[in-house]
């Protein structure tokens, strides 16, 4: 009975898709509703998942096939998979209650059908992604997702951004998909003679790879382009800052939440079950992480843009578990379990809190849109009376993602500090994490004061908004209250989850907002310190009612006026840090110079493509390079 569980939702979701063909406005709530139960029924699969295995088979096809794993279809829920199903379900719960409200307000421009049949299909591909345990049905439900989520994101059809942001999405991801497709087929052709089943696999594999040290590079040269695509890994990150601003706020919610953190789940999957533990592909990965968090805050900290600002700050938070994913490889690979599992652990937990205060942010994001009809930070201002609800919840997200204590985004970042910082081969990039931390908090004091607080530029007419979108936001925002206070509730899950991959936790003496390491010697006044500094950051940040302060200028000495523009913050920072800034813009004209090449060479083989002759030869050729590849003929 347990096992059929995992139907249930796939059932639910594709109900819920059909009748989002209709054109009758009900549909939104219907399909809203049937949405959110299935994300409880997901919750509950995520929670039987801690307890045991879950796996359900079905033969399909019963004959015998090139692939024959694609006969069988197999759901399986492991702890690791448990432990991300739920951070889906508790998302998509939150964001199908928020859309039922938030979408009313698109019934006159837009064709509600784009968001009503996509919006359960792209959590319908998102659960299979994370319960399917055969490599090619996951490259099947992997395409279905990118091809559902970027209909999701040009939903506003009225919008030319919003089209070119989801094509540009569509291509980057596709393209990124070709890379993860040469993987799979390289590990099924070559190591497991078609057996493409993740236990089978995870016994195969590793001995093959230390074998052929070839071909495990080529396969993590191949997968970290593929995964780095779809987590907006940088240099692999352009199209988020364009598509998740321009999705509806609750879709922006998922996207950011959980949709970019499946390739995490799918690179602890590789590189800890997989394959072998190397320490340079360890390293490798750090790098990549400590580059995406660096260049992508930069760069949020400059944008007036209210989404695109929570856009870039995605990117970051990929950086901060790519990182600790990198480092705990290493440790592992070196022998150094205790830091290894920590480091690890980090990278479930930044990824959990990360859904959660990142889902808050762009629900508040979205809510004040909702009243305002804008995301400007320029015009912005002046809200925290008018909506104290989402003023609330908004100071919560920011102090949560800038890593303050108590909330939970200090306890994931502490956990990255202590590990990254325990070895000279990782203690830079931890340095760097720490710096990045701070520029965070000043992103989210623009993010936060430049709505609620500053003065706006002219009186805004607003209130706050239904119950059914606070209530979400209010439920999030209490999740980052208490995983920040009893940290030893989402520890369980992490170490559960870590366990079914063969990583034991080490032992950890767990405080309220710090966890450390049993070895160590910490006082508990240094808990209280951070408690005392949290508290005095939030009464600073949270304006004295019937008082009057002078416009906070950012260091700069000279008048402004009284309604500070967005654009003014932190325009010291830009230019004390101005190399950084001059090195990424040339990358992006690197980038483009690269695409418009591209697009010439694809204009040139659109017209080849009609040429019969040529292309055969061009297969015939493309067909030599493969066998050579796979080893099949001697060269």
């Amino acid at each position: 009975m347990e096992t059929q569980m995992l139907l249930i939702p796939i059932g639910i979701l594709v109900i819920a898709a059909l009748v989002g063909l209709s054109k009758a406005k009900i549909v939104l709530k219907i399909v809203s509703t049937l949405s959110a139960i299935a994300s409880v029924t997901m919750i509950y699969i995520g929670i039987l998942g801690l307890r045991t295995t879950l796996e359900f088979k079905c033969n399909l096809f019963n004959s015998p096939s090139l692939f024959m794993s694609l006969n069988w279809l197999v759901f399986r829920v492991d702890s690791l998979s448990a432990f991300f199903l739920l951070i889906l379900g508790i998302l998509s719960l939150c964001a199908s209650v928020y859309g039922i409200k938030y979408m009313e307000k698109y019934f006159e421009k837009e064709d509600m059908r784009v968001y009503t049949f996509n919006y359960p299909i792209f959590l319908l591909t998102m659960y299979l992604v994370l319960i399917c345990w055969d490599l090619l049905w996951f490259i099947i439900f992997w395409e279905l997702m990118s091809l559902f989520s970027q209909f999701l994101v040009a939903f506003e059809q009225s919008e030319e951004k919003a089209v070119k942001a989801a094509f540009k999405y569509f291509c980057m991801t596709k393209a990124g998909a070709e890379f993860l497709v040469l993987a799979v087929v390289l590990i099924i052709l070559k190591a497991t003679n078609f057996n493409a089943n993740y236990s089978e696999i995870t016994s195969i594999l590793p001995a093959y790879l230390l074998a052929h040290p070839g071909m495990l590079y080529a396969l993590t040269f191949a997968l970290l382009i593929g995964f780095g695509v779809k987590a907006a890994m940088v240099p692999f990150h352009s199209w988020l800052p364009d598509a998740h601003p321009e999705a509806p706020s609750n879709v922006s919610a998922l996207l950011s939440g959980i949709m970019i953190k499946l390739p995490i789940y799918m690179l602890l999957r590789f590189f800890l079950s997989f394959f072998p533990l190397k320490p340079e592909i360890g390293i490798v990965i750090a790098v990549f992480g400590v580059l995406t968090l660096f260049f992508s805050m930069m760069y949020a900290l400059l944008q007036e843009d209210s989404k695109r600002l929570l856009a870039f700050s995605s990117i970051d938070n990929i950086g901060y578990i790519l990182l600790p994913m990198g480092a705990g490889i290493y440790f592992l690979a070196n022998g150094n379990q205790l830091f290894g599992s920590i480091a690890l652990a980090a990278v479930l937990f930044h990824t959990m809190n990360h859904a959660f205060f990142k889902g808050l942010l762009f629900l508040t994001a979205g809510s004040v849109m909702y009243e305002t009809g804008t995301r400007d930070l320029n015009y912005l201002g002046s809200l925290a009376k008018k909506m104290p609800l989402t003023t609330f919840a908004a100071l919560i997200g920011s102090l949560a993602i800038a890593g303050m204590p108590p909330l939970n985004g200090f306890v994931s970042k502490w956990m990255i500090y202590i590990s990254t910082l325990s070895s000279p081969a990782t203690s830079l990039f931890g340095i760097i994490a720490i710096f990045i931390s701070a520029v965070t908090l000043g992103a989210f004091v623009k993010y936060f004061t430049a709505i609620f607080t500053k003065p706006a530029v002219k009186e805004i007419d607003a209130k706050e908004v239904p119950v059914l979108m606070s209530a979400p936001q209010l439920l999030l925002a209490l999740l980052c209250i208490a995983f920040g206070i009893y940290p030893f509730i989402p520890l369980k899950m992490i170490s559960q989850a870590l366990g079914s991959i063969g990583v034991p936790l080490a032992s950890l003496v767990v405080y309220p907002s710090l966890v450390v390491p049993k070895t160590g010697s910490y006082s508990p006044i240094v808990i209280f310190a951070f408690l005392l500094v949290s508290t005095l950051i939030a009464l600073l940040l949270i304006p004295s009612r019937g008082s009057v302060v002078s416009t906070w200028k950012t260091g700069r000495s000279e008048d402004l006026n009284a309604s500070m523009s967005a654009d003014a913050y932190y325009r010291d920072f830009r230019e004390a840090f101005n190399e950084v800034y001059v090195l990424g813009d040339a990358s992006k004209g690197f980038v483009q110079k690269v695409a418009k090449i591209g697009k010439m060479f694809g204009t040139k083989f659109e017209v080849l493509s009609y040429d019969l002759d040529s292309m055969l030869s061009l297969a015939m050729i493309l067909i030599v390079i493969l066998v050579a590849v796979l080893g099949g003929v001697s060269l």
